[in-house]
């Protein structure tokens, strides 16, 4: 049974492509039943270019190993990952909220295109079906829910000739997600990584490259209700920031992320270093004003590899602000901090600002030690 959901603005962009589990009252039992079929509605899903959403797991993979570092890189364990945002938290945001108990567990999704005149004053509609137990017996059961879903969608004009799913379920099956000693929902990454070695040909550090690869487009891709869930993931310690140590060779480290040591080529580094000495912020049409003191910044960082005509001319370009070097400069300084750890904790360490206003680096500076001042 279909249904249409009016809710207010969210606080993130609706994905077309996401496919979300919703209930207004928790159902244990079709909760079980997701955990134990999770792998197979994932890939019928997927195959779909279609994610299918469960969030307590993905709230638990969104700290899991890698995860975890980058997300909260001054969590030891998952203990420190505080879950602020309850697993339905879409349906707080309902136009109805005293209907919010009658949601039955069920499927929900976005289409632009679907749209119910009987809830225009909503910012957003979804649509939803509903599941039960009863749509994992047999052979049947989900598997029509779930094509109901894409002809639904199709209906719409977003798919074409798709195939069918076709899951098998057996409630004999062991569980596709496990717990671990805290009670966190997982997937085994064994079960999840591509055999590289097999199928590329690649060696170990081709292999670990490429995950290493793969892991930071995931987390640049990451949209929908995934921003969301990020956003809210360390709520409480989102203020948590590292101390920056800038040494007498100028290598830069974040001492309370596990010694996280922050890379950069001279001149990023050498722009770096100007706006942290400046924490009032700098204005873009004021930087000629600032040349010699970040040609002198430049000179230290390059050390015995400093040539005076190249340096000039480097930082004469970077300094003009009719040229556009000083945006791809603080562009890579970004790169240098979201390609370790996410950016709701970053962007206290890059280059920002408003059009108009000065351009600062938002670190409170008591955060800040420079070994040469010792």
């Amino acid at each position: 049974m279909f249904f249409t959901l009016g809710l207010k603005k969210l606080p993130f962009e609706p994905d077309c492509n996401q496919i979300i589990y919703i209930e207004g009252l928790h159902d244990e039992e079709v909760n079980e039943l997701i955990r134990r079929h999770i792998r197979s509605i994932l890939s019928c899903f997927s195959a779909r270019n279609y994610d299918f959403c469960y969030i307590p797991i993905l709230k638990h993979e969104l700290v899991s190993g890698e995860r975890l570092h980058y997300n909260a890189p001054y969590a030891k364990s998952t203990k420190e990952a505080d879950f602020m945002i309850n697993d339905n938290f879409i349906l707080d945001y309902m136009i109805h909220p005293e209907n919010r108990e009658k949601i039955p567990p069920s499927l929900l999704y976005y289409h632009p295109d679907c749209w119910d005149s009987r809830y225009n004053e909503a910012e957003n509609q979804f649509r939803g079906i509903q599941i039960s137990v009863a749509s994992f017996d047999g052979d049947e059961g989900l598997n029509k829910v779930l094509d109901e879903i894409l002809r639904d969608i199709d209906a719409h004009g977003n798919l074409y000739n798709q195939p069918s799913f076709s899951i098998r379920f057996q409630k004999c099956t062991e569980p596709e997600v496990e717990e671990d000693d805290e009670g966190l929902l997982y997937r085994s990454d064994d079960d999840w990584d591509w055999d590289l070695d097999e199928v590329y040909g690649l060696d170990d550090e081709s292999i670990s490259l490429f995950k290493e690869i793969k892991e930071r487009i995931e987390k640049l891709q990451q949209r929908g209700v995934d921003s969301i869930i990020i956003e809210n993931l360390f709520k409480q310690r989102r203020q948590k920031l590292s101390r920056l140590r800038v040494t007498e060779d100028y290598r830069i480290y974040l001492p309370d992320y596990f010694g996280m040591e922050i890379k950069m080529t001279p001149l990023p580094k050498a722009v770096f270093l100007l706006f942290l000495k400046h924490p009032e912020g700098i204005m873009f049409s004021y930087l000629p004003d600032f040349r010699e003191e970040l040609l002198n910044i430049y000179k230290e960082v390059k050390g015995p590899f400093y040539n005076e005509s190249d340096a000039r001319r480097s930082v004469w370009d970077v300094t003009d602000p009719l040229n556009n070097s000083i945006n791809e400069k603080c562009s890579r300084i970004r790169e240098a901090f979201v390609s370790l750890f996410d950016e709701h904790l970053a962007q206290y360490y890059f280059v920002v600002g408003k059009r108009g206003e000065p351009k600062k680096i938002a670190l409170p500076r008591n955060l800040v030690k420079w070994d040469s001042d010792k």
